[in-house]
């Protein structure tokens, strides 16, 4: 069993993640037939470059999956949960289906959003498309360095992939996007905005545990176990955006969506010294959707 190939694959340059929802009516015949064509469509626009290293990948939530298909239902596919403290907010958004196509080339991955967009009008919408991008070498749009920390080889797929059962390869998803507030954030002093990362800015050096608050992102945006040991996650987030809104879409994949639920309350509810996440002073999510990403052999048993 393998995964799709956009789960494990590295960042590249481009990437466009687009969520539809299924409209009134949509059944499992019409959307396998559906999902042939842009599978066709994709290896069509492949071979335009075959040097682009495309990969791609769909995935399905908890309210999409029923919808389509009469499988058993991944066991952990569940809603997001909406989070919300002071000022702070998660929101939980619809989305029934996740298409993540990732490149060298804006071009090509454009045109296959556009064109599974055709292809599956009818049955399903187009709610967003979020158009990522490399920046300044793999710096977030607050001019920090994201990803550092990201497991790579074995460990990534130890961390991300389902080990067995009918869904072995499989993975689950959680998606947020997130609009920043740049003005507020370039407020602050370089040794200010440090402290909220818990990194140099410069050379991307991580803090010491003298030197690190409590609040920093990189404390708070972990996920651990009662014991404090690191639970590894693999993020694939991207910055988007242009002059008018801009921020970061965080995509988290592992093989339990706790994994990521844990950081995130980490993240958004303070702790008893009254600690959370600094970071969320400057940033904003707009959405929150759990999907899961089935191994490669059902999107092809789709066809």
């Amino acid at each position: 069993m393998h995964p799709q190939s956009a789960v494990l694959s590295d960042g590249k340059p481009f990437a466009d993640f687009v969520t539809f929802t299924l409209d009134n009516g949509a059944d499992f015949t019409e959307f396998s037939q559906r999902v042939a064509a842009i599978k066709q469509l994709i290896e069509q626009v492949k071979q335009q470059d075959p040097e682009c290293d495309l990969t791609w990948l769909m995935a399905f939530s908890d309210h999409g999956w029923p919808l389509l298909f009469t499988h058993e239902k991944p066991d952990q596919l569940v809603p997001f949960t909406e989070m919300e403290e002071a000022e702070r907010h998660f929101p939980a958004t619809a989305g029934d289906i996740l298409l993540v196509i990732k490149s060298t080339r804006m071009d090509l991955n454009f045109q296959i959003a556009k064109g599974a967009a055709q292809i599956l009008a009818g049955i399903a919408t187009v709610i967003e498309d979020v158009q990522g991008y490399s920046y300044l070498k793999n710096r977030d749009m607050i001019d920090f360095v994201d990803g550092t920390e990201n497991p790579v080889q074995e460990a990534r797929n130890s961390a991300v992939l389902i080990s067995e059962g009918d869904y072995q390869a499989g993975c689950y998803i959680t998606v947020q996007r997130y609009v920043h507030n740049l003005v507020k954030w370039n407020k602050l002093a370089v040794p200010q905005q440090e402290k909220v990362i818990g990194r140099s800015k410069q050379d991307d050096i991580e803090m010491s545990k003298a030197e690190k608050p409590a609040y920093a992102h990189v404390n708070k945006g972990k996920s651990t176990d009662d014991q404090g040991k690191e639970i590894p996650m693999y993020r694939q987030n991207m910055p988007y955006g242009n002059a008018m809104e801009h921020g970061a879409y965080f995509i988290g994949f592992a093989k339990s969506p706790e994994v990521v639920n844990i950081a995130l309350r980490k993240m958004i509810y303070a702790d008893e010294q009254g600690h959370y996440d600094k970071l969320l002073d400057y940033t904003k999510a707009k959405t929150g959707v759990i999907f899961f990403a089935p191994p490669q052999s059902f999107i092809d048993n789709l066809s």
